[in-house]
């Protein structure tokens, strides 16, 4: 929105009344009294620069871009120094998909006021809007901002000592505390994503601990209070902080001995990112409300999914992705959304395309794209919606930008906002909705596929372009995703050509929908808890190990402590520390993952790895992302250690006719050579299938396999009596003799 701001004289204006009642009028959806109203206040006040500039923000917030703009033109006319103004106006050319235009305003702007918290958002945001923009770009002005911010908070700052959940024996676990800031908790996007989840947080255990409980505290910075803000208000903890500084909420975030604090604005209107700066709680998470990195390099971790942020996205971001299984988004729609009607096409007789997303999403690429399905589905329509679609001159702007790409302005249906339930009902008049890109829909797309309206969607290479197909993929519906514009118009013209299909699919997707994660808020909240407790026991375990002069070895799939492998021996000397990580929470391991997903643990963080008798249980193919994995979390000095099956040896006794004869006793029982070869045959029967051998190595393999991977000096050894093989390798380069001292130590005999 707008920025308004009526502080710029002492005392209390004349117009001031007037302006109270075009809100009022605006509020009631009565735009006629509302623009009546403002141009009354206009005619009155013409040399008043604070009256122009909030009647041109209201104008501006209720759609109406050109007569907004005239009014803060005419105040720079009477001082060009008003930033309020000239922000207003890239503002204005975002909403109205100017973006060369915004982006020369805000650039000047933010060189002329560089310490103004809302012009440096309002940047971060516009860029994102923008498709010219590389995502070095943005991640540069973003990392800008996170070093300006840490400087205005009179930083750098230290993390916060982290609460001990077990002060002694005798006291029970207490619950760890989870703040979520925000300026959006009411009927808003954030807002009513959020909404259920946080009642979901209430008095629930983790599956890791049954003990420990999340308790909940909301910092709200809303100036609206609706059903969606009551509703919150009594699933937690509440804390009004409008009134408070910067520092001063990042003192009562302390005060309130908060241990995971979630950002849910980034730099959209009204954040509070600002006091992250100051680090207030020892863990802190961007989530939900933003969909790019914040740049600010105190925030641990940035909370996505594998579809929002695939592999290789690690670069446009300050700070570490965690993936959440169940999606980054869960959608509940709200209570007074109406029954799906009937496909509209087949009373029309012709398909109407929509798209209800904000203006500010449209670009050239766009009409580009959006005109060839027009052009490829003869006598269609294209309707879009948004509140800005009440000003005229923007309206003909993309009248014209249809018509130069063949399409008859006529077939272009354009409509401005409506109450939310009226929003909701229009999706009646609408067969297949269109994804904008490279931002597209999150909350919107969600809607149009509750009322039975499938999403036409082209996922790039921002977390921004990815949000409807994360949707999609939730739902089971990926044949909508397109992979270039060819193959979304393709896409959308198949839809439009089987009528029947896709009545069937608009009477089936709320089914869908209800059926899939997207919508299964306890799972969901579940699995967002289970990673606030991975990352608080993450970091305290890091802090504990910074403050320790121990060496650090990571044990990969040890199983319980109290039943599971081994360390050799030599890693029991006082100077090294374990780190447990396993895939199954049941084990209670330090870090919950799987040498396949070790994005948990941080590069060039362990000085050793002992992996026993894992890496047969992947694939071939997979063998190399496991010691590529392996290789990223040790520092430059570090080691691994692996043992695992020697085949070369097993071979021999397969050979000698001894497949089904026991080679040696364990505490499973016999272990014979089928055993050794393809998985524990009792544990597969018992269901255990994750004991199945996938690969297997010879002496020379395995060392193959390693050197592949980047280690540079390596030591063997074969244990005939052991049927094993261990390898030791380095990450950098080692003398002879300290790779000899290595594997004496480390080897078994």
């Amino acid at each position: 929105m707008a920025h308004m701001n009526t502080q710029l004289f002492d005392g209390m204006p004349p117009w001031k009344t007037l302006l109270a009642m075009g809100i009022s009028q605006a509020n009631s959806a009565d735009f006629i009294k509302m623009v009546a109203t403002c141009e009354k206040i206009i005619a009155e006040h013409p040399d008043d620069p604070a009256a122009l500039l909030d009647v041109g923000t209201l104008l501006l917030n209720f759609g109406f871009i050109s007569r907004a703009k005239d009014c803060f033109k005419q105040v720079l006319d009477w001082n060009p120094q008003i930033w309020q103004a000239q922000l207003n106006l890239a503002n204005a050319a975002r909403d109205a998909a100017q973006h060369p235009v915004a982006l020369d305003l805000y650039s000047h702007l933010q060189n002329k006021q560089p310490n103004q918290p809302m012009i440096r958002r309002n940047v971060l945001v516009s860029q994102q809007y923008n498709p010219n923009l590389s995502n070095a770009d943005l991640l540069a002005q973003a990392l800008a901002w996170g070093e300006w911010a840490i400087t205005q908070a009179n930083g750098p700052h230290s993390r916060p000592a982290m609460q001990n959940f077990t002060p002694n024996a005798s006291e029970p676990k207490r619950s760890l505390r989870v703040g979520y800031v925000s300026a959006d908790l009411c009927q808003h996007t954030v807002g009513l994503f959020v909404k259920d989840v946080l009642k979901a947080h209430q008095n629930r255990g983790t599956p890791v601990e049954a003990t420990h409980k999340v308790e909940v505290f909301a910092y709200s910075s809303c100036n609206v209070s609706d059903w969606v803000t009551q509703e919150i208000k009594a699933a937690c903890t509440w804390r009004e902080t409008s009134g408070l500084s910067d520092e001063a909420l990042a003192r009562l975030i302390r005060d309130d001995h908060i241990d995971v604090l979630v950002d849910l604005s980034g730099h959209t209107a009204g954040s509070r990112l600002t006091v992250f700066a100051y680090r207030p709680a020892p863990v802190q998470v961007s989530w939900l409300g933003y969909f790019a990195t914040t740049g600010l390099r105190y925030i641990d971790a940035v909370l996505l999914d594998e579809c929002h942020a695939p592999k290789g996205f690690e670069d446009q971001f300050v700070e570490g992705i965690v993936r959440l299984k169940c999606g980054r988004l869960c959608y509940q729609p709200v209570p007074w959304a109406p029954e799906v009607s009937s496909l509209p096409s087949l009373k029309s007789g012709h398909i109407t395309f929509g798209s209800f997303n904000n203006t500010g999403k449209l670009n050239a690429d766009v009409f580009d794209v959006w005109a060839k399905v027009l052009l490829a589905v003869p006598n269609s329509r294209l309707v879009l919606k948004w509140r800005t679609l009440v000003d005229e001159p923007f309206c003909s702007s993309i009248y014209k930008a249809f018509e130069a790409r063949g399409v008859s302005a006529k077939r272009i249906k354009l409509r401005a906002a409506s109450f939310h339930v009226d929003v909701l009902k229009e999706y009646a008049d609408i067969d297949i909705t269109l994804d904008p890109f490279p931002f597209t829909g999150g909350l919107t797309s969600c809607e149009a596929l509750w009322m039975g309206v499938p999403v036409v969607t082209w996922p790039q290479n921002r977390v921004v372009s990815r949000q409807t197909f994360s949707l999609l993929s939730a739902i089971g519906h990926t044949e909508w995703v397109a992979q270039d514009a060819q193959s979304y118009v393709k896409i959308a013209q198949s839809l439009s050509q089987d009528l029947v299909s896709l009545a069937k699919v608009r009477a089936q997707l709320r089914q869908d929908m209800r059926a899939s994660s997207l919508m299964d808020v306890a799972k969901f909240t579940q699995g967002l808890e289970q990673v606030y407790w991975n990352l608080f026991m993450k970091i305290k375990l890091q802090e504990e190990h910074a403050s320790m002069p121990l060496k650090t070895v990571l044990h990969v799939g040890p199983g319980h402590r109290n039943s599971g492998a081994n360390l050799p021996q030599a890693f029991h000397a006082n100077d090294w520390r374990e780190i447990r990580l396993d895939i199954d929470a049941i084990n209670e391991p330090d870090i919950l993952g799987s040498m396949l997903d070790m994005s948990a643990v941080e590069s060039a963080s362990v000085d050793a790895i002992y992996s026993a008798h894992n890496i047969e249980h992947v694939f071939a193919h997979e063998v190399q992302h496991v010691f590529a994995e392996f290789f990223r979390v040790l520092k430059p000095s570090g080691f691994v250690l692996i043992t695992c099956p020697d085949l070369q040896t097993v071979c021999g006794l397969v050979a000698d006719n001894k497949l089904t004869e026991a080679a040696y006793n364990s505490q499973a029982g016999p272990i014979t050579p089928l055993d050794i070869l393809y998985g524990h045959g009792a544990a597969l029967q018992a269901g255990f299938h994750f004991m199945a051998h996938k690969t297997g190595f010879t002496e020379k393999s395995l060392k193959q396999e390693l050197m592949s991977a980047g280690f540079t000096n390596l030591a063997s050894k074969r244990r005939i009596r052991g049927l094993d093989l261990w390898a030791l390798a380095t990450k950098s380069v080692r003398t002879e003799d300290v790779l000899k001292n290595l594997a004496s130590q480390f080897f078994p005999d």
